[in-house]
C-alpha cells in the first residue's frame, strides 16, 4: 500500500514541499531546474523531466520530489526495481529496490535530502526489501566543492548510515572500475536467509544457492 508523504520545509531560498509517490499528473505543469542536466565535468543521474515521468508510472517505484514554489522540481528521491540488463535485476524472487536522489546545483547543503531519503526508506514495506545504492564517481558534482572525490564519497556514506545502509565488497565491473565508487544496502529486518544468501552471492556474480 502507497503511504504518500507530503512535508513543507522552510529554507533560506523559501519554501519547499516534499512529496512522496508523486504521479505522472502531477508531473504537469511542473519544470525541472537547471540544475539538474548535463555539464562540462558532471552529469546527473536523471536529465530530462520524461525520465521522472516514466518513474511515476512504475507501480513498483516511489518518487519523492522536492518542488519550489510549486512549480520548480530542485530534487528528487527514488526507490525503484533494478534497471533491467543489470546484475541487480538477477536476483530471484526480485526484493532489491534501488535507491538514488539528487539536488539541484544551488539547492545543496540546505537539508532537503535527509527527509527525502527518510520519505523513501521508512515505508514498513522496506522491512522485506533489500535497499542498494550504488554511487559513482562520475555523477558527483563536484565544480566549486573544495570535497575530493574521497571527501566527497565519505558524505555520502555519513548521510546514508544513519539510515541503516551499510558498505558491501562486490566485484560488479562498473563498481570495480574506480576505487571511489560506492556500493551500500540496507537489509530489511523480515528478509529471510535464503534471500540474504542470495544477495551476498550476487555481490560477486553467483547466482546459484
Amino acid at each position: 500500500m502507497r503511504a504518500r508523504s507530503i512535508q513543507e520545509k522552510e529554507t533560506p531560498k523559501g519554501r519547499v514541499e516534499l512529496v512522496s509517490y508523486v504521479t505522472p499528473p502531477e508531473l504537469d505543469g511542473l519544470t525541472l531546474d537547471e540544475g539538474i542536466g548535463v555539464f562540462p565535468r558532471y552529469r546527473s543521474i536523471l536529465t530530462n523531466k520524461q525520465s521522472l515521468v516514466n518513474l511515476a508510472a512504475n507501480p513498483e517505484a516511489n518518487l519523492c520530489l522536492a518542488v519550489h514554489e510549486k512549480s520548480r522540481i530542485i530534487g528528487y528521491c527514488v526507490r525503484r526495481p533494478p534497471p533491467a540488463g543489470e546484475r541487480w535485476a538477477l536476483m530471484q524472487p526480485p526484493v532489491l529496490y534501488e535507491l538514488f536522489g539528487e539536488n539541484a546545483r544551488g539547492w545543496r547543503e540546505l537539508g532537503l535530502m535527509k527527509p527525502m531519503l527518510a520519505m523513501v526508506i521508512k515505508e514498513p514495506e522496506n522491512e522485506e526489501r533489500i535497499l542498494y545504492i550504488v554511487g559513482y564517481s562520475w555523477h558527483w558534482d563536484l565544480d566549486g566543492s573544495p570535497k575530493s572525490l574521497a571527501q566527497y564519497r565519505q558524505t555520502i556514506i555519513h548521510l546514508l548510515a544513519p539510515f541503516g545502509l551499510k558498505q558491501y565488497p562486490t566485484n560488479e565491473p562498473n563498481v570495480s572500475l574506480r576505487p571511489e565508487n560506492l556500493f551500500m544496502a540496507r537489509i530489511g529486518d523480515k528478509v529471510d536467509q535464503r534471500a540474504r544468501r542470495r544477495f551476498t552471492n550476487l555481490l560477486f556474480g553467483l547466482t546459484e544457492d
